[in-house]
């Protein structure tokens, strides 16, 4: 045998592979894609949509948004194997592959293809399309012609299709011209009363690793154990079964999580296939081909360990976005009393995989330990292979790994999308509180320190800072589990002078660092940089009413905190004196 067969059919994973795109104006799934489809939760709705706008005599639009690779084509396209009478009723437009007339812009072929939906055409319009589109090009679309389509832009705006904000509930108005579903609403993971979990991801992996008979790649690495019985001991063997635990897919799924939320990261079904054959195929054995096996053979014991999941995952951020966000949570980072002892003893016990095995569980050492044992292996790379391997193994025992920072925003996550009162008055309490600590002082309460120009050394200025949320109470609702939601809260504060309430979005690393700033955390010039809106937010809320307000003024290390007041009277006339 020259190639390993399971290499090959796992190819069949990667973005670059004639498998990974679809289009969506037809049914082009085969039956590989078929098999790893999963019905996801935009999908059923969208399919509504489809149903209720098809039966509809007005004009109809059905936008399905998005971004780049978010699968809108892919559902697209298997929704023709399903409901293809209803699909030859509209005329499908995919912006991000339908070829355009090299002359035109992407905004003029729309603005041709929807001049049924024209303020002047919409009423006695028949036309009915469903427009795949990415949210940046429906962007620039609204801009340079919502004067001719302000009923399309008074739909997008007020259904939020470009914002980020709580999102209003779906409903598909049988008289209305216009339905949508939004990709970026819909996430690789669920909110529940218990924390995250994906049932997209789950499925997926458990589709890749099945004993399915429509599963080609199982059936390869049946094929290719039959043949080799491991003599040289794989890493893409060993990775491939290491995903038969659940208990290992599990903590995998937390980790993708985990980077989604803390870094925003965006993982569309593309590139979450991609990742899974990243993980499993090592770079370095990727393109290896007449002499794959021969490469096998001269592995040494530390390339063989830094090839298999457990260091390859954390390892190789320069492979895609998501490795990178996950090297960020690499257990290693993590240092507790426990695991220095354990590594203490590792490093000078003379059997090292005798340590190993009171530590981890032996379904993770048998096909590791004949390898190692035939090499010399640094105890550095063991060492860290130990800590990675013991977070696999024993995760659910190790309380010291708990990020409660994390915890704790997803579940505030939850209650918010359940528009949940006492949550968003703690939001906001959170926020108000952290903006005064931003430049304020724990001595004066209510108050903050005013930026006057140069640093000063033997006097500070102070002045009352008080916030007025802008609360529109929506019906709170019960859900245990919660699929189409916003990854972040939104929050307003009116402003004195009338004018159009500013608004401030914090994601779990403003979050983050507002909890630090609530318990006496003092930013620096690097957080002022890192959130510079913010900032500018909150200065725009202290800066309001400075014509009026008293200022108190406090000389550095004298007495009191705050030892002067200077004041103006409803008459024009100032006041200075001593507090």
């Amino acid at each position: 045998m020259s190639i390993n067969p399971l290499l090959e059919e796992l190819k069949k994973l990667r973005e670059s592979s004639k498998y990974a795109v679809a289009q969506g104006n037809a049914y082009h799934l085969d039956e590989f894609k078929k098999y790893l489809h999963i019905e996801r939760h935009i999908e059923v709705v969208l399919k509504n949509i489809i149903i209720k706008a098809s039966s509809n005599s007005i004009s109809q639009l059905i936008i399905v948004a998005g971004n780049v690779g978010d699968g809108k084509s892919h559902i697209l396209s298997h929704l023709h194997h399903e409901l293809n009478n209803e699909l030859e009723k509209f005329l499908i437009h995919n912006d991000a592959t339908e070829s355009h007339n090299p002359h035109e812009s992407s905004n003029t072929t729309l603005y041709k293809l929807l001049g049924g939906f024209k303020d002047v055409n919409i009423h006695t319009s028949t036309d009915k399309i469903i427009l795949a589109i990415n949210l940046g090009t429906l962007s620039k679309f609204i801009e340079e012609y919502g004067d001719e389509f302000s009923l399309l832009r008074g739909y997008v705006n007020d259904n939020k299709i470009l914002d980020t904000e709580l999102l209003p509930d779906d409903e598909s108005v049988l008289t209305s011209n216009f339905h949508h579903v939004n990709f970026t609403d819909y996430h690789m993971y669920s909110l529940t009363d218990k924390g995250v979990i994906s049932d997209v991801i789950s499925t997926l992996l458990k589709k890749i690793v099945s004993d399915d008979k429509a599963n080609t790649i199982y059936q390869a690495y049946q094929d290719y154990k039959e043949h080799n019985h491991d003599v040289y001991y794989c890493p893409i063997v060993y990775n491939y079964e290491f995903l038969f635990s659940q208990n290992n897919r599990n903590i995998l799924i937390q980790l993708i999580v985990k980077a989604i939320i803390r870094s925003k990261e965006i993982v569309s079904v593309r590139t979450l296939l991609n990742f899974i054959y990243d993980i499993i195929v090592p770079v370095d054995l990727s393109n290896a081909k007449e002499y794959y096996f021969k490469k096998l053979e001269k592995m040494t014991g530390a390339e063989y360990l830094s090839n298999l999941i457990p260091n390859y995952l954390f390892e190789h951020k320069e492979l895609s976005s998501l490795f990178e966000k996950i090297e960020t949570i690499d257990p290693c980072s993590y240092r507790h009393a426990k695991t220095d002892e354990i590594l203490l003893t590792l490093i000078n016990a003379e059997e090292t995989l005798d340590i190993f095995s009171e530590f981890i569980d032996e379904s993770y050492l048998v096909t590791i330990k004949p390898k190692l044992l035939k090499t010399s292996t640094p105890k550095i790379q063991l060492a860290k292979f130990f800590i990675r391997l013991n977070y696999f193994s024993n995760y659910h025992t190790m309380d010291y790994l708990a990020d409660t920072d994390f915890d704790e925003y997803v579940m505030w996550l939850f209650q918010y999308n359940n528009n949940n009162r006492k949550c968003i008055q703690k939001l906001y309490k959170l926020v108000e509180e952290s903006a005064r600590n931003w430049y304020g002082d724990p001595k004066t309460s209510e108050k903050v320190i005013l930026n006057v120009g140069k640093k000063q050394t033997l006097f500070r200025v102070f002045k009352d800072f008080k916030v007025h949320p802008e609360v529109n109470f929506a019906l709170e609702k019960n859900n245990s589990k919660i699929e189409r939601f916003t990854q972040e809260f939104t929050l307003q504060f009116k402003l004195d002078n009338g004018k159009k309430p500013v608004k401030i979005h914090v994601d779990y690393s403003l979050f983050k660092v507002l909890k630090m700033v609530s318990k006496g955390y003092r930013p620096n010039k690097k957080d002022n940089n890192n959130y510079v809106y913010f900032v500018s937010t909150i200065n725009k809320l202290i800066n309001q009413n400075n014509s009026t307000a008293s200022l108190y003024i406090d000389e550095v290390n004298v007495k009191n905190a705050i030892d002067y007041k200077f004041s103006k009277d409803a008459f024009s006339g100032y006041k200075f004196h001593i507090v």
